[in-house]
């Protein structure tokens, strides 16, 4: 399997808490360190990534505000 985030190569990983008996199996990149198992992705298929900008949109008042102000 190829890494997502850098293409590299994705080996099979099996995590287990210390305080449990339950193991997921999911892969690991060996370049990046990038982790996926079920609950990752059922996490970020459930989620659409979250857009913050902070950028002003031409010709809003604050925008036109701090045009003639320096």
């Amino acid at each position: 399997m190829q890494c997502l985030r850098c293409q590299g190569l994705m080996v099979v990983n099996r995590m287990q808490e210390s305080s449990s008996s339950d193991a997921v199996v999911g892969w690991r990149c060996l370049l990046c360190g990038e982790s996926i198992d079920p609950g990752i992705e059922a996490n970020r298929a459930s989620t659409p990534p979250s857009v913050r900008t902070r950028a002003r949109v031409p010709g809003s008042p604050m925008a036109r505000s701090k045009k003639g102000s320096v």
